[in-house]
């Protein structure tokens, strides 16, 4: 494992690309635009984001599972539902962008929604080989890949800003990423481009992904359906000081999912092909760590996000502590229903269990918009996400308890520890922790230290029965 966890920089180097280049991103928008115009950029970011994970297929996963002997087959038939799906979100977009923008209260700029079509379809040329290179534990064309695109994509965003002041120069700054991500990953890949239709593995790559579809419902509910609301029912200001905060600690938290993920798909993947009892053993491991992994980053985002988020994009960005602990909240339960799940269902092909844990967490935007209706304010979504994760939470553990069985204790236990710790944090931080630099940043090493040595009790053991190849070495 320590052999492979060597290679891993590179994961962490795209991990950090992926959230440092939509935070530079937006810290030049908000400096530069105003908030109508920045709300307006939210508005297309969440257009793109929503269609792009609803019709998510997750094709380089099919790719990743698939047989050594049939990968060439495998990346054929998934670059040609690939291009299929693309043209196909992108056409509707299209469709869509009048209704977008009556939603935003932007009828004069349909034809900028529309611009977001031809975006969608391009991605779909993309070459899937250093993704599914993760398998391996490679990392570095991807890395290359994705350095590229946001290089390029951040330089024509700040050229563009400096002669366009608007939103247009965050539709340019889209297309320049797109057309190089498609361009580098098919220079790095190593691997011959072949598309191939309606071919028995291309029927198979789709009956894999549909289900996906659903699964790609429930997260563009989760991560943009609340756009949509704050944008039609509180205005495009509202709408960006919200998308600020929340970029603020989604993409960090994406971060955390984009290193730990591939790490938890390949090591159960790898475990499943033994018959030593590691792949137990691994899943326990994963239940007990990834929630305490969760419950630190959602104590960060407590103790620190209305000290760092003004001053990095300025005062006008803040939220309440009571707003600040819901989202904290919201966030943990999000992070720690993610993995060892998602690696689990994925590593059994349970794609459609998958997809109903995620389509649980859309009854989040009932309460939203219930609660909108009633209070008009941010705390009232961020009541709603929080209600939203917990359904989803409780569902995601019904509909794995035959798989997760094994692990299902040391989960409960790791979710135990975290929620005190958080509600310790939150009671502090209504007594004003949370202002105050040197007092946040203490209950964060305060917290810190009770993870630190609960996770000391039971590592060593559970590290041991998951790696006995090293152990036995050793």
């Amino acid at each position: 494992m320590l052999r492979h966890m060597s290679k891993g920089y590179s994961l962490m180097l795209v991990g950090l690309i992926e959230m440092a280049a939509p935070f530079v991103r937006m810290i030049a928008l908000s400096h530069t635009l105003s908030l109508l115009e920045l709300g307006f950029v939210s508005a297309l970011t969440a257009t793109v984001g929503a269609f792009e994970q609803i019709s998510d297929f997750a094709i380089y996963r099919y790719v990743f599972s698939a047989a050594r002997e049939e990968y060439d087959d495998a990346l054929a038939a998934a670059h040609g539902l690939a291009i299929l799906r693309g043209f196909a979100v992108g056409a509707l977009v299209a469709l869509a962008a009048p209704a977008l923008a009556r939603l935003f209260d932007l009828e004069g700029h349909v034809y900028d929604f529309i611009l977001l079509g031809p975006i969608i379809a391009i991605r779909g040329f993309d070459h899937l080989a250093p993704r599914v290179s993760e398998r391996d534990y490679v990392y570095g064309p991807q890395l290359k890949a994705i350095a590229a695109s946001y290089g390029a994509s951040l330089a024509v965003l700040l050229i563009a800003l400096h002669f366009i002041p608007t939103h247009v120069a965050f539709v340019i700054s889209l297309y320049a990423q797109v057309i190089v991500q498609v361009a580098a990953s098919h220079l790095v890949s190593g691997v011959k481009y072949r598309v191939a239709f309606m071919t028995p593995r291309f029927f198979a790559a789709f009956r894999f992904g549909y289900p996906l579809m659903f699964n790609g419902m429930g997260l563009a509910a989760s991560y943009h359906g609340d756009r949509f609301l704050i944008g039609g029912l509180l205005g495009l200001p509202e709408l960006a000081v919200y998308s600020v905060v929340t970029l603020a600690t989604v993409v960090p938290s994406g971060l955390i999912s984009r290193v730990t993920g591939p790490i938890n798909l390949a090591q159960l993947y790898n475990a499943s092909k033994s018959q030593d009892g590691s792949y137990v053993a691994r899943l326990r491991l994963s239940a007990r760590v990834m929630p305490l992994i969760a419950a630190f980053y959602a104590l960060g985002v407590i103790a620190l996000l209305n000290i760092v988020v003004p001053l990095v994009f300025g005062a006008k960005f803040f939220l309440s502590p009571t707003s600040t602990a819901l989202l904290g909240l919201s966030i943990f339960l999000r992070q720690a229903r993610g993995d060892p799940f998602v690696a689990m269902l994925m590593n059994e092909g349970r794609t459609k269990r998958l997809a109903i844990a995620n389509l649980a967490s859309t009854s989040a935007l009932v309460f939203e918009a219930a609660l909108l209706l009633i209070f008009h304010n941010f705390e009232a979504v961020m009541m709603g996400r929080l209600i939203g994760e917990a359904i989803a939470t409780v569902v995601t553990l019904v509909i794995t308890r035959d798989l997760f069985r094994p692990a299902f204790g040391d989960f409960l236990k790791a979710v135990a520890v975290g929620l005190v710790v958080l509600g310790v944090a939150i009671a502090l931080g209504s007594a004003g922790v949370g202002l105050s630099p040197l007092p946040s940043i203490a209950m964060v090493f305060g917290g810190m230290t009770v993870f630190g040595f609960w996770a000391l009790s039971f590592m060593p053991s559970m590290l041991d029965a998951s790696f006995p190849a090293i152990r036995l070495k050793a």
